[in-house]
């Protein structure tokens, strides 16, 4: 019988998926330890976390010992330095890769300790490590080399509408065999990106397995799940049939995004009911933009949270306890386009969605935006037509299914339904 209090649990936990085994078999014990580090990534969080994504499955296919960086400011999270383990539990993650810290780093090699401080600590992965020449939009990683070869259906993910610039990179011998692989932070050889679209495998159960690595070991602290459990199950959220916006404001430079309350409301009125309550996840500073949707709708925003709930969330975890709240929302969830943060609480949704037995099983995991597609006519083209509330019952032009080689949107810019629908299971 299931508890009354909902959960925010997916995947498995715990179960592996023989990657450990499949680490020891690819590591040569007959060659030092091998190390892969790498420089935080200087956007957000959500862009932090995808950069991670890409160096967990670079550390897990080529046999080495993750090395996780010291700490710095995360933009937008304050000045005091921040670390990966401030945010992820790191338990499910080492059952399937070894992983060592800045610090752990620094005491197994014998360095003096202070090289674990940022500066002399990237200054020694410069001089030491080898340091492909990739980066994370413009490349694409054949693994094994001959992966075209081995799985021609591949040449189908190169031909489209935004992969003809990117270039493919393999593994070369040097990248392979240096004891230190090491990815700076660099405009130019910056490893952002998306996982699912950085690496073309020649296998595909190991493709599959790749995902489930992902899904299953990149998980937030235990602390922070509990909050955000916390909150979904607040007077204000429990019982309901809530569903969830995301409205990014502020910074964001993308000003195609930038629409009134009125023109988010006439395109997404159709996906909602009247009264419906609604979560709103917003860095709008003022108010009354939300007015509108108060006067349709019951909203809630995060400072609508019980007070004992919002008074025991550190600042630099709100933006994870509001993605968590999205991602649970039981009704619909509507995002902003191009926002890293929106394509986190998709993936999110359609993971708790696809785990069975969970009381989130099964809920709506298809992509909802704000404004309408940011391509196509304007006028009396497709723009306008999806911009009617009338016919914006689905998502639009079947989005969700698009496979990431054909989709017209940057690869960072969605979440992609492979991600959670293809896994190993």
């Amino acid at each position: 019988m299931r508890s009354s209090q909902r959960s925010l649990r997916y995947g498995r936990t715990g179960a592996g998926i023989g990657a450990t085994d499949r680490f020891f078999a690819m590591s040569d014990a007959s060659q030092p330890q091998r190390f892969l580090a790498f420089q935080t990534d200087f956007g957000g969080w959500n862009n932090i976390l995808m950069q991670f994504e890409i160096m967990v499955v670079m550390a897990w296919i080529t046999g080495r010992t993750l090395v996780l960086p010291p700490a710095k400011p995360f933009y937008l999270l304050g000045e005091e330095p921040r670390l990966l383990e401030d945010f992820l539990d790191l338990n499910e993650l080492r059952r399937q890769i070894p992983v060592l810290t800045a610090e752990e780093f620094v005491a197994f090699s014998k360095l003096g300790h202070e090289t674990a401080a940022d500066e002399k600590y990237h200054a020694y992965m410069h001089n030491h490590g080898y340091m492909p020449p990739w980066n994370g939009l413009e490349n694409i990683l054949l693994f094994p080399p001959d992966a075209l070869q081995v799985r021609p259906e591949l040449q189908a993910r190169l031909a489209g509408p935004r992969q003809a610039k990117r270039q493919l990179v393999t593994i070369s011998d040097e990248a392979e065999h240096c004891d230190l692989l090491y990815f700076p932070m660099t405009k130019q050889y910056r490893m952002f990106g998306v996982a699912e679209c950085f690496y073309l495998f020649g296998d595909e159960t190991l493709e599959r397995q790749a995902r489930t690595l992902l899904r299953d070991t990149i998980r937030f602290r235990e602390d922070i799940i509990k909050l955000a459990e916390r909150a979904i199950n607040a007077p204000v959220l429990a019982g309901t049939q809530y569903s969830a916006l995301h409205i990014r404001r502020g910074d964001f430079q993308y000003d195609q995004t930038q629409i009134s309350a009125n023109q988010i409301l006439d395109h997404t009125a159709a996906l909602l009911s009247p009264g419906q309550p609604i979560y709103i996840a917003t860095d709008e500073i003022d108010s009354a933009f939300l007015d509108i949707f108060r006067e349709q709708f019951t909203v809630v925003t995060f400072g609508g949270l019980p007070e004992e709930i919002v008074d025991n969330i550190p600042d630099h975890w709100c933006g994870i306890i509001e993605t968590l709240i999205c991602a649970a929302a039981p009704g619909r969830f509507i995002g902003t386009r191009l926002s890293t943060f929106s394509s986190r609480i998709a993936t999110l949704r359609g993971h708790l969605s696809h785990t069975k037995g969970s009381d989130c099983e099964a809920i709506d995991s298809e992509l909802h935006y704000t404004q309408p597609p940011l391509y196509g006519k304007t006028g009396g083209g497709l723009f306008a037509r999806y911009w009617r509330t009338s016919e914006k019952q689905v998502d639009q032009l079947g989005e969700t299914g698009i496979p990431w080689w054909l989709s017209k949107d940057p690869i960072w810019g969605r979440a992609y339904q492979a991600c959670w629908a293809e896994t190993e299971d």
